[in-house]
C-alpha cells in the first residue's frame, strides 16, 4: 500500500522513532524518508539500525540499545537535548500474554518500564527541549484499544496503555501553549510480531481483528497530519469499545477479552 504523499508534508525537520528496526517502526521509518525527513533511528540491535539505514535516502542518525536500561535511555535523552527532534514517535513497547502470576515479577516490571517509564521519560525531555528551543514540534505515543479496558491476561500490558493514554491527553492540553502537540494513537491489533513475542513464540496466526503495518502507519500519519489529540485508529475497534463502554457488563466483557486473545 503506497501512502498519499500529501500525508505529513516536509514541515518535520527530524524524527525520532523507536522500536524502528520491526513493524510498525520500519514501516513508519520508510514513509518519513520518503516524504525527505531525517530520522533518528532507535533499536536494540546495531546490524537491523545499519540495514535500516542503508535503505534510506536522507541523513539518519542512530542510537543502539536497550530502553528498559537507564544507560541506554540516557544515552538517547542526551541525544534528543542535542539533536532536537520535531518529531518524535515513541513507539517502542511490548506485552505478555497469560494471568499477571504466570509471569515473573522481572518480566512485568520491564513491561512497566519501557512502556511508562521509558516513553514518559522521552516524551518530557522532548518536549522540555523543543520549548527551549522555542520550536514547534509534535510527539506520537502508540498506545492501544487495550488501554480502554480492564484486562485479564493482558492484565500489565493493557494498565500501561491506560496511563499512556492519560498521560499522554493530559500533557498534550499542558503544552499546547507552547505550539508543541502530543498525540496519542490507539490501535487494535497491527500484524507485526508483537503477538508472538507476547504468547512466547507460539505460532499466532492472523486475524480478521489484524491490520496491515501499512495501513496503520497510513492512518498514524493522518493522524499528525489532522493533529487530532486521541484516536483508535481502527474503526471496528472504536465501535468495540463503545459498546463495552455503555452496553456490556463488566463481567462478561473481561471473559470475552481473554478469548479475545
Amino acid at each position: 500500500m503506497k501512502l498519499k504523499e500529501t500525508l505529513v508534508p516536509k514541515k518535520f525537520q527530524l524524527a525520532l522513532v523507536t522500536g524502528a528496526t520491526s513493524g510498525l517502526g520500519r514501516v513508519l521509518c520508510l514513509e518519513l524518508a520518503r516524504r525527505g525527513i531525517a530520522l533518528l533511528l532507535s533499536g536494540r540491535q546495531r546490524a537491523a539500525l545499519e540495514e535500516l539505514k542503508g535503505q534510506l535516502s536522507v541523513p539518519c542518525h542512530i542510537h543502539e540499545g536497550d530502553l528498559t536500561l537507564a544507560a541506554s535511555r540516557h544515552t538517547l535523552i542526551a541525544m534528543i537535548h542535542d539533536l532536537c527532534p520535531d518529531l518524535v514517535i515513541n513507539n517502542a513497547g511490548f506485552g505478555l500474554y497469560g494471568e499477571a502470576l504466570t509471569h515473573s515479577t522481572e518480566e512485568q516490571l520491564e513491561i512497566i518500564e519501557l512502556n511508562v517509564k521509558t516513553l514518559t521519560e522521552i516524551t518530557l525531555e522532548a518536549a522540555r527541549t523543543l520549548i527551549a528551543k522555542k520550536r514547534e514540534g509534535t510527539i506520537v505515543n502508540i498506545s492501544s484499544a487495550a488501554g480502554y479496558f480492564v484486562y485479564p491476561s493482558f492484565n500489565i500490558y493493557a494498565a500501561s496503555k491506560g496511563y499512556v493514554t492519560a498521560f499522554s491527553e493530559a500533557l498534550d492540553s499542558e503544552v499546547a501553549k507552547y505550539n508543541v502537540r502530543v498525540l496519542t494513537v490507539c490501535p487494535g491489533q497491527i500484524a507485526t510480531s508483537f503477538r508472538q513475542r507476547a504468547s512466547r513464540g507460539l505460532k499466532q496466526e492472523k486475524t480478521l481483528w489484524s491490520m496491515s503495518t501499512e495501513k496503520a502507519a497510513h492512518l498514524i500519519l493522518q493522524q499528525i497530519e489532522k493533529g487530532k489529540a486521541v484516536q483508535i485508529i481502527d474503526w471496528r475497534y472504536r465501535f468495540v469499545v463503545f459498546l463495552a463502554k455503555f452496553l456490556i457488563p463488566k463481567k462478561l466483557l473481561r471473559r470475552i477479552l481473554v478469548d479475545f486473545l
